[in-house]
């Protein structure tokens, strides 16, 4: 019993080490820290997810999956029945990301994550502009999937 609770702290510390520098966990972090609990620290997954949780709420650490959570909440909200999004509130929706993320992203990123939301719940654009055409839609992104890859692969683990 002792032995548990001791790669419970362990982990809680190793949590807290990972957060110290971030206000801000993305998917693929929350998921290697996981997946270190689980395998290094031999901890189930729902003590490994409990402990993340409850790191992250007391040293206010945000997580990328309760941003998208609330994230789509403000978008159903701002798209009525049709679940069409228009430039000016998507430019909205993209701050507030930013915002609750801790300015730890930067424009572009949060850019590519709102769309990524929008995406995956079947969020449409709205036509604007002169030309009436959605291409704000469709460079929201541009650029930004490689310097994530890079990100990505360059990281300590």
């Amino acid at each position: 019993m002792a032995r548990q609770e001791m790669a419970r702290e362990r982990f809680r510390g190793f949590v807290e080490l990972s957060g110290l520098d971030q206000p801000y966990i993305s998917k693929v972090e929350e998921r290697r820290l996981l997946e270190q609990g689980m395998g290094q620290f031999e901890l189930g997954p729902d003590e490994a997810r409990g402990i993340v949780l409850d790191v992250s709420q007391v040293h206010r650490i945000k997580l990328e999956r309760d941003i998208d959570r609330r994230i789509l909440d403000t978008l159903i909200h701002d798209s009525g029945k049709k679940r069409k999004v228009g430039r000016r509130r998507f430019k909205r929706a993209v701050a507030h990301y930013n915002a609750m993320a801790g300015g730890a992203l930067t424009d572009a990123e949060a850019r590519s994550l709102v769309k990524q939301v929008m995406e995956s719940n079947q969020f449409r654009p709205k036509r604007g502009g002169l030309t009436f055409s959605r291409r704000w839609y469709k460079r929201a992104d541009k650029g930004n999937k490689q310097s994530m890859r890079l990100r990505l692969l360059s990281r300590n683990i």
